[in-house]
């Protein structure tokens, strides 16, 4: 069976607007984990960048910073519906990246990313009709949340690792996927097995720097995803 994906006019519009809003928001939310984070290695060398990031982010409405979370997982959703067959992994991707978006959104904080990430007001009636349905779900065991977040980066990585022909945009999603899991991986036994853990600075540097480099890589994707909008 021929497993190559090849997208149609109407695919790479798909697939190049989930690499832009990929690449946007990742570019938000690497730049504030940079100015957050100064003193970790390498960031002195990323840091004039981030600075620079910083100020194009803070001419713009303000009003932007709201959809960068949504515009991280509806670009991710997009990606994923582009370039695969299959529909059962792509439902698990969606309703896994959905669940962590709202989870964003209810608590005001995510494994999927390690800021704070604020949400349009428009949101607030439809949280109202989730809110309820998520609680339930989250209550029934304290091991639904983290679970969910950790199997997102496991099938986005199943996703990208089985994408043919391959590319070096769905390459470097591939490599954040990874470093996704090992970030959200290394909070998940933080928080429920040892928490002792968060007083200990490798740890929370190391933490960190995998959350960095999950959204570096989905940068470099998604700049390179755009470039090559016109491959089929």
């Amino acid at each position: 069976m021929n497993k190559r994906v090849y997208n149609s006019t109407f695919g790479k519009i798909v697939r190049t607007l989930g690499f832009l809003l990929v690449l946007v928001s990742s570019v938000y939310i690497s730049t504030y984990l940079l100015l957050q984070n100064t003193t970790l290695p390498f960031v002195g060398t990323l840091l004039p960048y981030a600075e620079i990031a910083e100020d194009v982010i803070n001419s713009l409405p303000q009003m932007i910073s709201e959809y960068v979370g949504l515009a991280l997982v509806v670009g991710l959703l997009m990606i994923t519906w582009a370039i695969r067959k299959g529909i059962i992994l792509r439902v698990l991707i969606t309703v896994l990246l959905l669940f962590g978006y709202f989870e964003s959104a209810i608590n005001n904080s995510s494994a999927l990313a390690a800021i704070t990430l604020a949400q349009p007001s428009w949101m607030g009636s439809i949280l109202n009709l989730v809110e309820p349905f998520f609680n339930q779900l989250v209550a029934m065991s304290e091991y639904v949340a983290p679970g969910a977040m950790l199997l997102a980066p496991m099938f986005l990585w199943g996703l990208f690792a089985n994408k043919k022909p391959g590319r070096f945009s769905v390459f470097m999603l591939r490599l954040g996927s990874i470093t996704l899991f090992l970030a959200i991986l290394m909070l998940v036994v933080g928080d429920l097995f040892l928490s002792s853990l968060a007083a200990e600075n490798w740890y929370l540097t190391l933490r960190t720097i995998f959350y960095l480099l999950t959204y570096l890589f989905f940068l470099v994707g998604g700049v390179f995803g755009v470039i090559g909008f016109s491959r089929k």
